[in-house]
């Protein structure tokens, strides 16, 4: 049974909106981020796979450096 003059109903209902807002927000930054990574990955495997010595090295450097912004603390 759901009591409608019950005060922790509201809070439940307000915890529960606020949980929702969050986690729509968690997932939106984590789509952004992915999408991001995914597109800084295939440019540098395209440019991996166009150039040839010194160059190619760079970018490989660069996709090793992209792997590891995976962690929290190694900036890209």
């Amino acid at each position: 049974m759901l009591e409608t003059n019950n005060p922790d109903s509201a809070l439940y209902w307000i915890v529960g909106i606020a949980a929702v807002f969050f986690l729509s927000l968690i997932v939106f930054g984590f789509t952004s981020f992915l999408s991001d990574f995914s597109l800084e990955l295939k440019y540098l495997n395209m440019e991996i796979g166009r150039t040839e010595g010194a160059e190619r090295k760079y970018y490989i450097r660069q996709r090793r450096k992209l792997w590891l912004s995976l962690l929290p603390f190694v900036k890209y």
